[in-house]
């Protein structure tokens, strides 16, 4: 999907999406951390030291975890111990499968979620939810239509969380990952092992139990462990955390997860641009905004409507994405701005996250037929 410079995976063997919040998108800008120099390593915090390279070697993880979080090597082996292989992990994890990469279709993508029962169950959990969600976007000025689109799109509104051990996906996938040629894959998943190993040693999640995607997210929300650790909130205020059963704790968390990851208030997802004929040569390929109105402007962009909001036109906060119809040889281009570059770091994917932005667009109209006063992305 993307040209140039970041691949996205398009998983079109589930419903499930296998990149979840808490792909770390901040690892291509951390510094790699030799793992000997403990002192070093000790020395960092945060994303720094979660994105900081764990050994593939069991007894050297053991104890670089232990080190990391200041958990017992103990803790640590018992619970590996207790992690087993999943095979059924390791396949669905490469939906390419023997034939090659499966072609990317933006019509047939779309139409997975922005569909009558993602709507339906959508409106339903909107009418349930209303008080969490307006106090969500009050809060972190995330319309509660992108929240609510985003727990749709991930779960259907929990119907769809996972029944794969979360301890067994991270290990299989950190230890065994099926794709030898990329190590950094079986890397991350070494790192989110080691943030559910703490999550369970704070007593968060119990690692044993906790069930997920075959990719080691959880939750309505599907956060991966680190996101759990930085970006999950006590949205009801009992104490604790409980992305799978709280509607309270999974609508904070994915507004704040998009607030830290630069979502701006009062913008919308797409800009009212109209593109030049050929706009394809716009297509950075990347994740973040790269151009400025003005340069737009002068490739022969022009405003497709007069819509008030011009919170978008200051600075370089514009990104020309392409959707590509690779059966029909056919591409959409949609000209983006910061808040839809924040979806894409919940899943890096610009099908994902324009069907995010397409199906919250749905579920506003359909608040608006309703009589409901509501903010449109």
């Amino acid at each position: 999907m993307l040209k140039t410079r970041t691949p996205l995976l398009i998983a079109l063997s589930s419903l499930l999406l296998t990149a979840c919040a808490g792909a770390p998108v901040e690892q291509k800008n951390k510094t790699a951390i030799n793992n000997a120099n403990t002192s070093t390593q000790s020395a960092k915090t945060g994303w720094q030291l979660e994105n900081s390279p764990l050994s593939a070697n069991r007894e050297q993880f053991v104890k670089q975890v232990s080190q990391r979080y200041g958990i017992p090597e103990t803790y640590v082996q018992n619970l590996l111990n207790n992690a087993q292989y999943n095979e059924r992990v390791a396949r669905l994890i490469m939906p390419q499968g023997p034939k090659g990469r499966i072609k990317r279709v933006w019509p047939s993508y779309r139409a997975r979620f922005v569909e009558p029962v993602r709507l339906q169950q959508g409106t339903e959990f909107w009418e349930a939810n209303r008080s969490a969600l307006a106090r969500a976007e009050s809060q972190y000025g995330v319309p509660a239509a992108v929240i609510a689109s985003i727990i749709g799109v991930e779960t259907v509104y929990g119907r769809y969380m996972g029944s794969f051990r979360m301890l067994d996906a991270l290990y299989t996938l950190g230890f065994n990952h099926p794709d030898a040629s990329r190590p950094e894959k079986s890397q991350m998943f070494r790192n989110q092992l080691a943030a559910l190993i703490n999550l369970d040693y704070q007593g968060k999640l119990n690692a044993l139990h906790e069930e997920g995607s075959f990719a080691g997210a959880t939750g309505l929300p599907q956060f991966m462990p680190i996101s759990i650790l930085h970006y999950a909130i006590d949205g009801d205020k009992n104490g604790k955390i409980d992305l799978r059963n709280s509607t309270e704790d999974a609508i904070m968390s994915v507004a704040n997860f998009l607030v830290k990851h630069g979502w701006q208030k009062n913008t919308p997802i797409f800009a009212p641009v109209r593109l030049p004929a050929n706009p394809a040569a716009l297509v950075d390929g990347g994740l973040e905004p790269y151009l400025s109105w003005e340069q737009l402007q002068s490739s022969g962009a022009t405003l497709s409507n007069n819509s008030n909001n011009s919170n978008w036109k200051s600075g370089k906060q514009l990104g020309v994405i392409n959707l590509p119809d690779e059966i029909r040889g056919q591409t959409e281009y949609r000209t983006a701005t910061p808040n839809f570059f924040a979806i894409t770091k919940y899943n890096r994917s610009y099908f994902y996250a324009t069907a995010v932005a397409d199906l919250a667009q749905a579920l506003a109209q359909k608040q608006r037929s309703n009589g409901y006063n509501i903010t449109f992305p």
